[in-house]
């Protein structure tokens, strides 16, 4: 693992930080302005719907309005007052008009400070560049991490946390590609688990969040509607993050007993995947470790532990980190693959960032089409599991404006 992955992946990442990706600074003041709107308009909502102004930032402000002035249901209290957690609020987010208001309000203020506003201020001098700094052995799974600043982490399920994106893009010429594995956790899943209906469902390329529903809620699949595929995706991914019924229940708003009804139904009709969680959690408790395809250990001695929320937690990182650890190792060993390609090749394309499972490089306008290719098969090779691995390519000038890339070449490789 050190030899074949790390120490190899260790000269891709120096590439990576070295050469940075470009961002446009004034793009980043417009989205900084837009923000800004949001912030006073969200605070002044709040401060109508209180009856009062208050400092939104401070907990125990925040909760002397909430519980004390407007009487919502107090639903942990802490040292020094009242808890005001996302957690919290979002458990009170249908008592009352103001709780969307502060989420939205939260949200914006932090997409405003700890991206639009850092940012700015990271650009180098002389590159015109961000260059963020990626950690190897950072998380326990295996999975890059990116700090100073992190990249990995913008979020992108709000469209205000996507524009900033917008900020991020190719140079003179280029265009920003990206290669996004499909659903390598369940993939992952799939191979460690050897459940034949899973493998069978990627062999014949059946959307698995149709089927899941159409499994656990016994319809056809042309029956399943958004909300049952929805609710079975939850599942899916739920399963590999050792998810529980409260969990479960939480994500999707259903009651804790049709949770329970969804994870056994899904486990009736996956019984590799059950089998696999069973023997895994045994291996661990066992041996005192978990590991990856590629060997890499994570070792869990909680598993043991006499304190069961201790252990339920170990269980959890136990069923998970096979999982997403795998997916690591595939992605670290294509990486290692389309660097090395993109150098024997001669090409001036280069990878810029990892985020998750998704490859961003920068490409000439010339070499798109061959680059497409070459990261195509880069990392549709990069490890034989039972299941295919599937990239799909998207480009674009800038990070935010990627379309599917159609025009690449099939090239074979020679590494």
């Amino acid at each position: 693992m050190l030899s074949e992955v790390e120490m190899p992946l260790s000269r891709v990442l120096a590439a990576m930080e070295f050469e940075g990706i470009k961002i446009e600074p004034s793009t980043l003041a417009v989205i900084g302005r837009e923000l800004e709107t949001g912030i006073i308009r969200d605070q002044n909502r709040i401060y109508e719907l209180a009856g009062t102004d208050f400092n939104i930032n401070s907990p125990r402000q925040l909760g002397q309005v909430l519980f004390e002035e407007l009487g919502l249901r107090v639903v942990k209290k802490t040292k020094t007052g009242y808890a005001t957690g996302a957690e919290i609020l979002e458990e009170l987010y249908d008592e009352h008009e103001i709780i969307p208001y502060i989420l939205d309000y939260r949200q914006l203020s932090k997409l405003k400070s700890t991206y639009v506003d850092a940012l700015q201020g990271m650009v180098h001098a002389e590159s015109g560049r961000v260059h963020t700094i990626f950690k190897q052995a950072q998380t326990a799974t295996g999975r890059l991490s990116s700090v100073e600043p992190n990249l990995q982490n913008i979020p992108i399920r709000m469209e205000e946390g996507r524009r900033i994106r917008k900020a991020f893009v190719a140079r003179e010429g280029c265009y920003i590609l990206s290669a996004d594995y499909s659903q390598i956790d369940l993939r992952s899943l799939a191979h460690i688990s050897g459940d034949e209906t899973l493998i069978d469902t990627f062999l014949r390329g059946v959307d698995i969040h149709t089927r899941t529903a159409a499994e656990i809620f016994g319809v056809p699949m042309e029956k399943v509607d958004e909300e049952l595929r929805r609710r079975a995706k939850a599942v899916n991914f739920g399963i590999i993050y050792g998810i529980s019924d409260f969990g479960l229940s939480r994500d999707t708003g259903v009651s804790r007993q049709e949770a329970r009804y969804y994870i056994d139904n899904y486990l009736d009709s996956y019984p590799g995947v059950r089998r696999y969680m069973e023997e895994i959690v045994d291996f661990g408790r066992k041996n005192g470790y978990v590991e990856t395809i590629l060997k890499r250990r994570r070792y869990l001695p909680d598993l043991n532990a006499k304190n069961k929320t201790v252990q339920a937690f170990a269980r959890r990182m136990a069923l998970n980190t096979p999982i997403q650890g795998t997916s690591a190792d595939i992605i670290k060993l294509a990486m290692i693959k389309t660097y090395q390609e993109l150098i024997r090749r001669g090409l001036k394309s280069r990878i810029l960032l990892q985020v998750h499972d998704d490859l961003v490089l920068e490409v000439p306008e010339k070499e798109l089409p061959e680059v497409a290719g070459l990261v195509k098969n880069c990392m549709e090779s990069a490890y034989t599991l039972k299941v295919p691995l599937i990239a799909s390519i998207k480009t674009g000038r800038d990070w935010y404006e990627l379309r599917e890339y159609r025009n690449l070449i099939q090239g074979g490789l020679d590494i």
